[in-house]
């Protein structure tokens, strides 16, 4: 069955997901999955069960200036944006619950009580908060706010914050009072069967939509509608139980423990950064979670740019100064950095935040002014030439969301010599990194002829001037997968030195003596390799410290050497990857290289993988979906010898 998708002009529209449609409008469940043979319901209780809905509605139809939607939930696994590298997560009943709330025209709020954390958000004239109870700490910002900022006035908020971008906007366009009877009476009506009296408890009213879906509701004066699903839903997170109230607001909602806690320690902030990484960041969460329609950037060709559709990926082509690049870089990708920057920067930031209790900006704006000394001056002018390209987009949030802190949890290997069938050098790299921040919806494959400099080609992101990997004209590749060690930022960003390193190396040692003659940061573990040799070597790298590791070494945590290979992972992805390795020694091709990376050395959390044959100047490139890992996506191929013959 095909899912409903609503297209918009210049627009790639996206399906409708499930989560939207149980959620937020019990009509828009497709009716293959209802049972046929469903009966007709009393009607005095279906028609109370309507008025049920349309107040819970309300406050989307029309402007209500003081309401209180309070919705409980049971979830068999709760969520952890900035953790998806793991990969059995708990499968225990968690219980939640929000509270969204609006006095008036200038205050308003939210509470939330759950297993990840307990977080209140508190808005009125004067102030913005951000109060975590459990660690003792609020942040505050106070005072006015630019007329343009990204705000969080509760006047007109539903019209700034729902936007085509996620599938809510599509049903709320379609709604209003008169469709939603329409859809209610023709649509879902038809497919409810009113259960026994009784059945769910004593005053309950209770309907079955689909075999394992329940609606319910009591008689009382109480407004709340529960869906019991069952089994649990999928795609959303395993949901177990939903139940929604809207009703009028009356006294405090935050609780007075909360807000007059003595141990509660306030640190002031900026107000405007603080609602802009509240409002981008759960923008961007209802954008990636329910998903609407995802800009379609136009091929076209610029000065020292062009943008072209490769096979279902998107390829920028990029020449001359950096002051050229990072003109024709905005100019091409523009609406895609602001993704970036809003998942980097805003996203990742609010669930930071009250994950760890620190002001994550903060450390980012730290980051930056400890690491910039470092980077070579021809990428700040890159990057200032993007700002100043850029309509929305800042230079502080460019530079913050090239420097933002990495989780990467990836794979990488490189076959040559007896390793594989041929001789030829095949270099993989696994990015297992974060697709629940979305970046896989600016994901972006570049093809760079610097003025000064090798020529490269490097799988990136729309707003990103460094590189996570890549490959140059001279056949060198490189590969990185992260550790620890955050917050040791006083030398030259990973991504920054591997940019350095494909411009600037065309031999193997030389990659090795820039890692060592370079301040470095963090932990970050890399295979270099070099087909003209060919050779690779594996290398742990830490601000302090750099451990080389040859082809078919023996290492304590990696393993036993393999002849002609470097191998890279961790825990039972090392093990899958080192046994298929061993069985298909001397026997590797293109093709069965890239078999290297599926599931499971590659995790649900893969952004993109890709194999380097620097030999042919030849590569291949899979990109996560919103619905599915790289490791489940078709390769695409690049021939970048051809390609750079037509850099512009």
């Amino acid at each position: 069955m095909k899912k409903l998708c609503c297209p918009v002009k210049g627009k790639k529209a996206r399906p409708l997901s499930a989560a939207a449609s149980l959620l937020l409008a019990f009509i828009l469940i497709p009716l293959g999955l209802i049972a046929e043979d469903a009966l007709s319901p009393d009607i005095a209780a279906a028609e109370l069960l309507l008025q049920r809905l349309k107040n819970v509605a309300r406050p989307v139809f029309e402007e209500v200036p003081a309401f209180c939607y309070r919705v409980k939930a049971t979830l068999q696994t709760p969520t952890e944006i900035s953790e998806p590298r793991v990969e059995n997560a708990v499968t225990d009943d968690r219980q939640a619950s929000l509270t969204l709330f609006r006095y008036e025209n200038n205050e308003c709020g939210l509470v939330l009580i759950s297993p990840w954390k307990n977080v209140a958000i508190h808005r009125t004239a004067s102030k913005t908060a951000i109060i975590l109870p459990d660690a003792h700490v609020s942040f505050v910002g106070r005072g006015d706010l630019p007329p343009d900022c990204d705000f969080l006035n509760p006047v007109g908020f539903s019209t700034r914050f729902i936007t085509p971008e996620t599938s809510l906007s599509s049903f709320i366009a379609m709604m209003n009072e008169s469709s939603f009877d329409f859809a209610f009476r023709k649509l879902l009506l038809p497919h409810l069967r009113l259960q026994p009296a009784g059945s769910e408890g004593e005053g309950k009213t209770a309907f079955r939509l689909a075999d394992s879906l329940k609606i319910a509701f009591t008689a009382s004066e109480s407004s709340a509608i529960s869906l019991d699903a069952g089994e649990g839903l999928r795609d959303i997170n395993r949901l177990r139980y939903f139940e929604i109230a809207c009703e009028p607001v009356s006294g405090p909602v935050i609780p007075a423990s909360w807000t007059a806690d003595p141990a509660m320690t306030e640190t002031e902030v900026s107000r405007e950064d603080l609602e802009k990484m509240i409002f981008r960041g759960l923008k961007r969460i209802l954008s990636i979670k329910l998903p609407g329609v995802h800009t379609e950037l136009a091929a076209r060709r610029i000065a020292n740019g062009e943008l072209r559709h490769h096979n279902g990926q998107t390829l920028v082509l990029l020449a001359g100064s950096p002051e050229a690049m990072g003109q024709a870089h905005a100019a091409l990708l523009q609406p895609w950095m602001r993704l970036l920057a809003d998942s980097t920067i805003y996203l990742v930031g609010l669930v930071e935040t009250v994950k760890k209790a620190r002001w994550f900006i903060a450390d980012l704006d730290d980051a930056w002014s400890r690491v910039s000394p470092h980077i070579p001056e021809r990428y700040h002018r890159e990057m200032e030439a993007m700002a100043s390209a850029s309509t929305d987009i800042s230079l502080r949030e460019i530079r913050l969301s090239n420097v933002f802190p990495e989780y990467f949890h990836c794979s990488g290997f490189a076959l040559f010599g007896s390793a594989t069938a041929d001789g030829i050098l095949y270099h993989g790299r696994v990015l297992d990194y974060m697709t629940e921040i979305g970046l896989q919806d600016c994901a972006v494959t570049f093809v760079v002829k610097p003025q000064a400099g090798r020529a490269f080609f490097n799988p990136g992101f729309a707003g990103f001037t460094g590189a996570v990997g890549g490959m140059n004209e001279s056949q060198v590749s490189i590969g990185e997968m992260g550790g620890r060690g955050r917050f040791l930022w006083d030398g030259v960003p990973m991504s920054f030195l591997v940019r350095r390193a494909l411009e600037e190396c065309d031999t193997l040692q030389q990659v090795k003596d820039l890692w060592a003659n370079s301040p470095r940061t963090c932990e970050y573990f890399y295979i270099f390799a070099d087909a003209k040799i060919p050779d690779a070597v594996g290398l742990h790298a830490t601000p302090d410290q750099l451990t080389f590791l040859g082809a078919g070494e023996a290492h304590d945590f990696l393993g036993d050497g393999i002849p002609d290979a470097v191998v890279m992972s961790a825990g039972n992805r090392l093990r899958h990857l080192r046994r298929l390795v061993q069985e298909g020694h001397g026997s590797f091709v293109a093709t069965s290289s890239l078999r290297l990376m599926d599931r499971p050395v590659a995790m649900r959390s893969n952004l993109h993988n890709i194999l380097f044959i620097p030999a042919r100047q030849q590569a291949y490139v899979a990109v996560a979906s919103p619905f599915a890992p790289a490791a489940e996506q078709e390769y695409v191929f690049y021939d970048i010898k051809e390609l750079l013959s037509e850099v512009p």
